[in-house]
């Protein structure tokens, strides 16, 4: 039974709830903007002096006038970011990352004056095309990251411009700042929330306001503690990127002199614990079904502010299988265990994963996942099954793996119960691979740029078909992944070997 306390706590944590909640309904009616003016402050000084490596490797910026996104690997020149931003070219999720201003930290501003220009009429731009109905530029998420690059960033912006524009850019800060204040306790995935708590806690530090530097140390601990990280379903680079962001906020809380609590550190160390079980030998993380994991020496720099003592058998979710130069990773958080595979310090299978032709399926959100090890003269069997709903029907998907003892022999199996439906299997390869069909089998050989031959073989009636052309960044590099897909006559069962030759 909730004692008197706690019943006080969850009133309270209501009202904070339906305050913040209003606030997003109110942002969008007219003249919502005039509730946000306040006295600017007098001097913004960022107080967070982590210095991080790019997520992006060196060669792929240096002198390129460009900026690749994050979520699909598209280029886009600098310049055109304004006239981009009004387009329709690009996706929904692609502007949210451009107002999110993430981009500027990429150039060099200190080194050359023509960038720190384009910059501040590409914000000034910005100020004065986007107002609070424009759901994108203004989305909780978004104007969290834009806040903090705009923070990180505000010595070199403003250096050397003149006072019109400072006062524009303090002014634009003030009314975000005031905007994600009254936003603190929305109820958010912990990406997006930390996300909010960083930013604010980012700024309120820059202006000396230790009130709003523990409101959200006080936020953060009870989302850490009502909703574990580790017990949620984020995949590798969410997981990185809320590490990311505590490893700011543990920054700015030390910065003040205030102790770090206890469920931060232990959150800290469990999410650190798990990023580095998913490392490949090339020392990057897993991509599974995303397009992007940064540079390997940018997953270092954060793993360097987290202790490496506690939590060293937590999974969360994910398994990694180690034979002699083999490494197998399997998301036991997605109910198509999808794999990762590494021979050496190459990456042979990139990720697997399922896709549904119709669209218009309803999938329950209740999902049971179960599976087994088994290992013997280090050999290793795993059995993966889950259950859930399709439209109201029960499904079961069962996914069977071997690896051979050295990792150069992998055999898969795939089946899902209703043969109603209509699949298509997905493996994504590595790009610098020759592809070559095999002559009496159907199947392909997989050559690398290293020597090393594998071979790949299907059931005689599996159709294949390549895509050799879709962008992602791996590692920080941008590179062209392949995809194969695969469709079955057998009705969703799907089996293939995987041989070293």
């Amino acid at each position: 039974m909730m004692s008197f306390s706690g019943i006080t706590s969850a009133i309270i944590r209501k009202i904070k709830t339906s305050y913040s909640k209003f606030h997003i309904f109110a942002s969008k009616l007219p003249f919502y903007s005039l509730t946000l003016i306040s006295s600017n402050p007098d001097r913004i000084f960022n107080k967070l002096n982590l210095s991080f490596p790019s997520e992006y490797s060196i060669d792929l910026i240096t002198q390129s006038h460009i900026v690749v996104l994050k979520c699909s690997g598209k280029s886009i020149f600098i310049r055109n970011i304004p006239k981009i931003l009004l387009s329709s070219s690009i996706s929904t999720i692609e502007k949210a990352e451009l107002h999110s201003f993430g981009w500027i930290s990429l150039l060099n501003l200190d080194a050359d004056k023509q960038w720190r220009l384009m910059i501040r009429n590409h914000i000034k731009f910005w100020m004065s095309h986007f107002k609070f109905s424009d759901d994108i530029a203004w989305s909780t998420p978004v104007t969290s990251e834009r806040l903090y690059n705009w923070i990180v960033q505000y010595n070199l912006i403003s250096k050397t411009s003149d006072i019109k524009f400072n006062d524009m850019l303090v002014k634009s800060i003030s009314r975000q700042f005031k905007l994600l204040r009254r936003q603190l306790y929305l109820p958010l995935k912990m990406t997006e929330k930390t996300s909010l708590i960083r930013a604010l806690a980012v700024t309120a530090a820059a202006i000396n306001d230790a009130k709003t530097v523990q409101l959200c140390l006080k936020e953060l601990q009870h989302n850490l503690r009502t909703e574990p990280v580790e017990k949620s379903n984020y995949s590798t680079q969410e997981l990185l990127k809320i590490l990311r962001n505590l490893v700011d906020i543990q920054a700015v809380i030390s910065a003040g002199r205030k102790s770090i609590p206890t469920v931060v550190t232990n959150t800290m160390a469990k999410i650190a614990t798990i990023i580095r079980q998913i490392r490949h030998p090339d020392g990057g993380i897993s991509i599974f079904k995303s397009e992007f994991t940064p540079s390997a020496e940018y997953v270092d720099a954060i793993l360097s502010h987290v202790e490496n003592a506690k939590f060293q058998d937590f999974n969360a979710g994910y398994l990694t299988l180690r034979t002699f130069e083999g490494t197998t990773f399997i998301n036991l958080n997605d109910k198509y265990f999808p794999i990762e595979f590494s021979f050496g310090i190459q990456r042979i299978v990139l990720g697997s994963y399922l896709y549904f032709t119709d669209r218009n399926l309803n999938f329950s959100n209740t999902v049971e996942i179960k599976h087994s090890v088994i290992k013997e003269k280090s050999n290793v069997w795993f059995s993966g099954n889950s259950r859930f709903k399709i439209n109201d029907a029960n499904v079961n998907f069962e996914k069977s793996i071997y690896i051979n003892n050295l990792g150069t022999d992998m055999r898969c199996e795939e089946k899902l119960s209703d043969n109603s439906l209509n699949v298509i299997h997905y493996i994504i390869l590595p790009s610098d691979v020759e592809i070559t069909p095999l002559e009496y089998q159907n199947g392909f050989f997989m050559d690398l740029r290293s020597g090393i031959r594998w071979c790949w073989s299907f059931d005689k009636d599996t159709k294949l078909s390549f895509d050799f052309e879709r962008n992602a960044i791996l590692n920080g590099k941008k590179v062209n992944v392949t995809l194969l897909s695969i469709t079955t006559s057998e009705k969703n069962f799907l089996r293939w070997t995987l041989k070293k030759i």
